[in-house]
């Protein structure tokens, strides 16, 4: 098939532009002919958020002649935000190639694209089964400021006039998602669902003797729950360990650094990928505690598939996530105050197998489950 793959990276690599290029990789392994158009948002600067971001000219014209001279089956779009815009759905419309986009966010009905205000949950924009953004102007919800966040509000609005995604299938990463964008007036018959995925760890269950500490991975930030995870580790004897792989706003940081200043809370920085996950296996359990419902968590992924039970909350896509692996509920908090009394039992309760789960569980997430997914997808976006 030939493919046109769509991507905006952003300023700060983070789980959208790894999810794009292991796609990328999986179509191409597999004898697809698959072009990449990106561009990057740290070329990106006020005077692009105003006059390109809503829509570019630029984008259009280009993606329509990539489309041309490849002879593009499908356009298959991944992050448009800021410098592509919502210009590669017309562009695609008009030259009469189905296009599909991944919502690996909430930024088509909310304005941070989280669905969060001041470290929580919230649905304020969407209460009534579509997306009001008066809410989000008034709390500044878009990097905390009213002026930026009225220009993001412009593109979701220019959008909507202009019926830009009129005719656009996309994909949402989980139920739960999907549940969210269908109560907010999006076609059900326009959703498919289909995972991230992960090429695979080579972890084992059988070596859990042998490892030791547990492991916080991920972005150092409020909404990631590090907070509350600390509060209970400082509940602990100094003989259960925790290291804290990522890096997040200096200030923030040096902060909790200062805060939770003992001698077995060890923060090790931002970690390459391949060393990241051998942190992973060779840690006891990992730590999920977000905050926010979560696009798709792929270090859950990694983490079961290297061999790592996780322990988190039951909530929003990491605990629907956690609970399908393990293939039940039990193994989740209810409440994060319950954390401290699962380290101190996490032995035994391993042995006693709270903590198993069925490697057949992680079939969903393969490369070739995926792969065969998103083929499905692509034929019924060639039909529709």
């Amino acid at each position: 098939m030939r493919i046109l793959a769509v991507h905006n990276y952003y300023k700060i690599p983070g789980g959208e532009d790894s999810v794009f290029e292991n796609e990328v990789k999986l179509l191409k392994d597999r004898g697809n002919e698959v072009t990449e158009y990106t561009r990057h948002n740290r070329d990106m600067g006020i005077k692009e958020l105003i006059f390109e971001a809503p829509y570019s000219q630029k984008s259009y014209r280009e993606i329509r002649q990539i489309i041309r001279e490849k002879n593009i089956e499908i356009v298959h779009v991944h992050n448009d935000r800021f410098l592509i815009s919502p210009s590669v759905f017309t562009a695609a419309r008009d030259e009469g190639i189905p296009v599909v986009k991944t919502l690996h966010n909430f930024r088509l009905i909310c304005i941070n694209a989280m669905l969060t205000r001041n470290g929580s949950v919230c649905e304020e924009c969407i209460k009534n089964g579509e997306s009001k953004y008066l809410p989000a102007l008034k709390y500044g919800c878009f990097r905390s400021s009213r002026l930026l966040t009225f220009l993001n509000l412009r593109i979701n609005r220019k959008a909507a006039e202009n019926r830009i995604y009129e005719g656009v299938k996309f994909i949402a990463l989980t139920e739960f998602n999907r549940q969210i964008f269908i109560k907010c007036g999006f076609n059900p018959d326009n959703i498919f669902v289909k995972p991230n995925f992960t090429f695979g760890g080579s972890g084992s269950k059988d070596n859990t003797n042998e490892r030791s500490g547990f492991l916080f991975l991920g972005r150092i930030d409020p909404l990631k729950g590090i907070e509350d995870i600390l509060n209970e580790w400082m509940k602990l004897p100094e003989s259960f360990v925790l290291k804290i792989a990522g890096t997040g706003e200096d200030e923030y940081e040096r902060k909790l650094k200062e805060r939770f200043d003992k001698k077995n809370i060890l923060f090790i920085g931002k970690l390459s990928h391949d060393d990241a996950m051998k942190e992973l296996r060779a840690s006891k359990a990992m730590l999920f505690a977000s905050l926010w419902y979560e696009g798709f968590p792929m270090t859950i992924i990694e983490s079961f598939s290297g061999g790592t039970p996780v322990i988190g909350l039951d909530f929003g896509n990491g605990g629907s996530i956690i609970s399908s692996i393990y293939g039940r509920k039990d193994p989740l908090l209810s409440d994060i105050r319950e954390l401290s009394g699962r380290i101190e039992s996490f032995d035994e309760d391993l042995k006693n197998g709270l903590y198993h789960f069925d490697e057949k569980n992680l079939d969903d997430y393969s490369p070739d489950s995926n792969y065969n997914k998103l083929m499905e997808i692509y034929e019924k976006c060639l039909i529709f």
